[in-house]
């Protein structure tokens, strides 16, 4: 159905699948997750809006699919095969969420749509804001038994390109104005340290530190600030669980075969009309930063070749 126009007159749509108890509704812009809704409870688990004006500025990341390179690189330019692409800065010197070529604000196309399952795709020009490569992105997201929403990507290119394709969807379990009563375990017993550009250092434990949540324990704000990678691993798994995240009486487990999870704490979640830390930001992706961090878990994808990725929301009371 239709859910807005955008400025040059094309219709952003709005479709909802479900299964079961669980039901998830995408927008054709950014391919955002729009909502997530379980059965007996009256509010949405994700952070959204129904004015489609505020996706172009003050949330132009929320709940999108953000492609072809999600998070930081380091001085808007890296190296490709002996070459340097100059990149769009969009966050002080450095490129985050791939500037303007992001897929975050591109309108997707509608490829298939069941009662359970939803099929978007974009095409990501050669050269937009410096990347290389025609790519395209599909992505492919499902209602699974027990509650469980699946996301499938799958992107191609026809020359030799970096891609790290994200989710950002913004997580608040117990409906409340923040996260403070939640509590997150995630599966990770080293995490990077950023500098004040928040740009990624070297691996560091988290054991001894407050970035240690290896057991279940109380998100609170400040102790410490997160917008930090976990390091999952150093190369692409099998699917398996990742991370924790209590609400209320709602559980949600992440799987996923990403080498990295970003958490993003909201702490400018107010910037947008909501409270401060009204959502987390819970992101399966490679590690920031990877074209200059050659000890990093690679993101080139070669001309022809084709990169995936799954992940899981998995949800019970």
């Amino acid at each position: 159905m239709k859910f807005a126009t955008l400025p040059d007159g094309r219709d952003v749509e709005r479709h909802t699948i479900s299964n079961g108890d669980l039901s998830a509704s995408f927008l054709t812009y950014g391919a955002i997750l729009h909502e997530v809704r379980l059965a007996g409870l009256d509010y949405n688990l994700t952070l959204n809006s129904d004015n489609l004006e505020d996706y172009y500025v003050k949330m132009k990341y929320y709940g999108a699919l953000i492609g072809p390179v999600g998070n930081r690189i380091k001085g808007a330019r890296a190296r490709l095969n002996g070459i340097e692409h100059m990149l769009t800065p969009n966050e002080g010197r450095n490129t985050l969420h791939s500037a303007e070529a992001g897929s975050y604000c591109k309108l997707w196309t509608l490829e298939e749509l069941t009662d359970s399952s939803i099929t978007l795709s974009v095409t990501l020009p050669d050269g937009d804001a410096g990347f290389p490569g025609n790519q395209r992105v599909l992505a492919h997201y499902s209602i699974e038994a027990d509650n469980v929403l699946r996301l499938e990507l799958t992107v191609t290119t026809d020359e030799d390109a970096w891609v790290n394709v994200v989710n950002h969807a913004y997580w608040n379990l117990s409906g409340e104005k923040d996260i403070t009563n939640h509590k997150m375990q995630i599966a990770a017993r080293q995490y990077l340290p950023v500098d004040d550009e928040t740009l990624p250092t070297e691996p560091n434990d988290v054991e001894g530190t407050p970035f240690d949540f290896r057991e279940l324990r109380p998100v609170v704000p400040g102790e410490p600030d997160l917008d930090h990678n976990f390091c999952l691993s150093r190369i692409k798994m099998d699917m398996r669980e990742v991370m924790t995240l209590q609400g209320g009486d709602v559980t949600m487990t992440i799987a996923t075969d990403a080498p990295g999870l970003q958490v993003y704490d909201g702490r400018d979640t107010d910037a947008q009309g909501f409270a401060p830390y009204a959502g987390l930001a819970l992101e399966p992706q490679y590690w920031p930063n990877a074209p200059h961090e050659p000890d990093f878990p690679k993101i080139v994808l070669k001309a022809g070749g084709v990169w995936t990725q799954e992940s899981e929301w998995r949800f019970s009371r």
